[in-house]
């Protein structure tokens, strides 16, 4: 998950951070038995994420510590020990107070925790250590040294706050150069920072619309002595907070009361709930919420719940066991039932969950969200409300890049999935195989193309740049590389080896087709056969699903 994504909590790039499958549907008609698939609808229950979306996987994530859930689960615990009037740190949770952090355990899930940037983990070790008690050894610098990031960590973020990525939205950049100057102060670089840079955060504060990011930026500024006010953020907050619980997203409720330092009775009914949410970052700014008082809202902080999440012995937080769906695999999932001709049975959960998305309710949808979330119910023929709507004419506007390269390869292949789905025409746009690679021979003498390329004209196709996907197909036995993916139990590759066959008009031999039930029946899961894993005795996983029902349509 892109790190900036959790700070904002769905504040991200314009297009999809995941790459969409995408296939092309077509060719002439063959005799082929009856595909399976007829109980998909019912056993995509499996995959049922706690958050009525499609899971990525059947198997089970997230009970492993991890820098975020440490860093916003220590803050909601702390907060909660704090209102109840605990005292000191180093006793066991069950006795009132939080565990301390192991600082060799702090460390080494620094050193480990690679999915996000130096910058970005020390963020979170500031965050995480913002409570300790002082002592060298339990320092945010000492504990980024001993993992190998101090200086990185600073470099990255001097260098984002200096010239912030151009590619960032206004939101995800201001959010950014929030967390990551109050990291510099944690740090004791903030000299480092000049009057300038602030003066541009401030000013980018006072036109933030969103709650979230604005908060954090006011905060971060207090900290180096720089006051600033998030405006256009409040305007309207009255309004907003009074127009129902579904009308705001909770943390943007949460974040709006903390800016207006003012807690109103609906706002604490319509937070309360979420103090058992899944995130550790929404969980604590709905608990500070929760704690402002006044207006009558609630009884005194010391009387909310106490907290769901648990710190353990050594201080570390671990992933939520909550197993969530997420809009790309439910993406997925809905070109599947399609696929498999079960449309009318898309399961009354997940149409629910989108229609409520694409009302009102899903007001607070960061545009990457709008867009998977459009592509998701045109899909399914699904009218989902404006968010929808919304997400469509976006994706009518975005420019494809002029040219594929490895830099813009997620973006370029977001808005070619998104064109895809909506029928807009090609776009102008060059793309090349990477040097040498369209020399290594497959089993059938043709040229190898690898999984990246395979994906890359698959959508192509899928867009209507047919003359594009045959041209990189020249030469290629795709039929023979689509065998020998499912040979070598990779599945995804193979079908999107048989889709870009089907692109560049390569013959499929029936035999391929007759053969494919029994080719596939080692990827089905063994409980719900209408699902299917990317690797024989694999877990079922969305984007397989996908794979083998496109193949056996």
């Amino acid at each position: 998950m892109d790190p900036r994504r959790r700070v904002l909590l769905a504040l991200g790039t314009v297009v999809a951070a995941t790459a969409l499958g995408a296939s092309v549907l077509g060719g002439g008609p063959v005799e082929r038995p009856a595909p399976p698939g007829g109980e998909l609808a019912g056993q995509l229950d499996a995959l049922r994420g706690a958050n009525d979306l499609v899971r990525a996987t059947r198997a089970e994530v997230g009970h492993d510590p991890a820098l975020y859930p440490t860093a916003y689960g220590r803050l909601e615990a702390g907060l909660a020990v704090r209102h109840r009037g605990a005292k000191g740190h180093g006793q066991v949770q069950g006795q009132g107070g939080v565990p301390e952090l192991r600082p060799a355990s702090l460390v080494e899930l620094a050193r480990t925790d690679a999915l996000d940037t130096p910058a970005w983990r020390a963020h979170y070790v500031c965050l995480s250590l913002s409570g300790a008690e002082p002592g060298e050894s339990r320092s945010a610098a000492t504990v980024l040294e001993r993992a190998g990031l101090r200086k990185r960590a600073v470099q990255e973020a001097l260098g984002y706050l200096r010239a912030p990525d151009g590619k960032d939205d206004a939101l995800t950049s201001l959010a950014t150069r929030a967390a990551f100057l109050q990291t510099l102060t944690c740090l004791g670089q903030d000299d480092d920072v000049s009057r300038a840079t602030t003066n541009a955060l401030a000013a980018d504060t006072a036109r933030a619309e969103r709650a979230v990011p604005a908060l954090y930026a006011v905060e971060a500024l207090r900290g180096v002595g720089v006051r600033a006010r998030a405006a256009r953020a409040l305007r309207g907050a009255d309004t907003r907070l009074a127009a129902g619980c579904a009308g705001l997203d909770p943390i943007q409720r949460a974040g709006l009361t903390l800016l207006r330092h003012r807690l109103t009775r609906q706002t604490y009914d319509c937070l309360l709930p979420y103090l058992a949410d899944t995130d550790t970052q929404t969980r604590w700014l709905v608990r500070r919420a929760l704690a402002l008082g006044g207006d009558g809202a609630g009884g005194p902080a010391g009387s909310l719940p106490e907290p769901v999440g648990r710190v353990r012995a050594d201080g570390l937080v671990a992933k939520s066991p909550a197993q969530l769906g997420t809009l790309t695999a439910t993406y997925n999932a809905a070109r599947a039932l399609t696929a498999a001709g079960q449309l009318e049975h898309t399961p009354y959960w997940l149409e629910r969950r989108l229609t409520r998305m694409g009302s009102g309710a899903g007001a607070g949808l960061d545009p990457s969200d709008r867009l998977l979330l459009a592509m998701t119910c045109h899909r399914l023929a699904l009218s989902c409300g404006p968010q929808a709507e919304k997400g469509a004419a976006e994706a009518a506007r975005l420019k494809v890049p002029a040219r594929l390269t490895t830099e813009n390869e997620r973006r370029w292949y977001g808005v070619m999935s998104a064109r895809a789905e909506f029928g807009l025409a090609c776009g102008r746009t060059a793309v090349e195989l990477p040097d040498g690679e369209a020399e290594g021979q497959g089993e059938g003498g043709g040229a190898r193309l690898s999984a990246r390329s395979l994906r890359i004209v698959a959508v192509l196709a899928h867009a209507g740049c047919t003359a594009s996907a045959a041209r990189l197909t020249e030469g290629t036995d795709l039929v023979a590389q689509a065998r020998e993916s499912l040979r070598e139990g990779d599945l995804v590759t193979a079908s999107d080896a048989v889709q870009a066959a089907l692109a560049s008009d390569q013959s499929i031999p029936q035999d391929l087709w007759d053969d494919l039930p029994g080719l596939l029946r080692n990827h089905r899961d063994q409980e719900f056969p209408d699902l299917y894993a990317a690797s024989p005795g694999g877990s079922a996983s969305a984007e397989a699903t996908r794979a083998a029902y496109y193949l056996l349509a």
